[in-house]
């Protein structure tokens, strides 16, 4: 037998990938990648519900095929969710993570815990709240019949800061919020300071979070890190942090969250799992 190879792009059922370009500047593309539920589960005239990941170039894929796989076996306990991924136009891997700490920080502060460099500055998450709200959304929704009505955000890491800072002080226009192992270290613990990070008014909240049980602190994680760092990030507690931040989002009216931390995981391996129970979390029906 001859056997004859050929190559091509993985293509995921149902998405389509879109370049924006905002402006002249190299930090002026971005990467909008939307994966649509198949036809014959979205209903002939009712739009879906969407959920934008910030990170698409860490989580796009990931999360459009555990919705897609979901949805599949889902005995029609799941609703179908489209799922947009938003990241820089580059496959630079340099680049998409210093831009991660402009793009994602909601105030102008040193990147801490973090240990990057911070070349494009920090605290533009006004500015890309203001960019998925005012330019992505309207487009993709328009174009895939969803439905913004029914939109969330969801993040990891940085991007799960950026989710909880939406979710406590910018919720207009989302209904759902997924953060997992979200950065609430960030500029001394902003989200957990209620004189500096106060609730603003707000439609009813649907809100799912997580945190690897590992994350407790750097001498359990994964890969094992030099002296040194362990040393630099002692203090660092992301179990406790989410633990605080969930006990303040209960003391709110509106607001109805759902809080785990994750068995046997770490930083580096939490989000598949727990963007799992996070869309079964959000979108599931009960049986008929």
């Amino acid at each position: 037998m001859t056997a004859r190879w050929s190559a091509g792009p993985v293509e995921l059922p149902g998405a389509v990938r879109y370049t924006l370009i905002t402006g002249d500047g190299p930090t002026d593309r971005w990467r909008v990648e939307v994966a649509v539920p198949p036809a014959a589960t979205r209903g002939e005239h009712a739009p879906v519900p969407v959920l934008y990941v910030l990170d698409g170039f860490l989580t796009f894929l990931t999360t459009a095929q555990i919705a897609q796989n979901m949805l599949a076996f889902s005995l029609g306990q799941f609703r179908p969710v489209a799922v947009v991924g938003i990241s820089p136009a580059t496959d630079d891997r340099t680049r998409l993570s210093t831009r991660r700490p402009r793009d994602l920080t909601p105030t102008v502060a040193a990147p801490g815990y973090h240990l990057g460099e911070a070349p494009y500055g920090t605290g533009r998450a006004d500015a890309m709240l203001g960019l998925i709200r005012e330019v992505i959304a309207p487009h993709v929704e328009a174009a895939h019949r969803l439905d913004p009505s029914d939109r969330g955000v969801a993040g990891f890491s940085l991007g799960g800061l950026f989710t909880c800072w939406a979710l406590v002080c910018r919720p207009e226009g989302f209904r759902k919020f997924l953060a997992v192992s979200p950065s609430l270290w960030w500029d001394d613990r902003l989200l957990l300071d209620p004189d500096r990070a106060r609730f603003a008014d707000r439609e009813a909240s649907d809100v799912y979070l997580a945190v690897g049980e590992l994350e407790d602190g750097p001498g359990r994680s994964w890969p094992a890190m030099p002296a040194t760092m362990r040393q630099a990030l002692s203090a660092l507690d992301m179990v406790a942090d989410l633990a605080a931040f969930t006990e303040r989002l209960r003391a709110q009216g509106k607001i109805d969250v759902r809080s785990e931390v994750i068995p046997g995981e770490q930083h580096a391996t939490v989000w598949p799992a727990a963007v799992t129970r996070g869309l079964l979390h959000l979108y599931r029906t009960s049986p008929s």
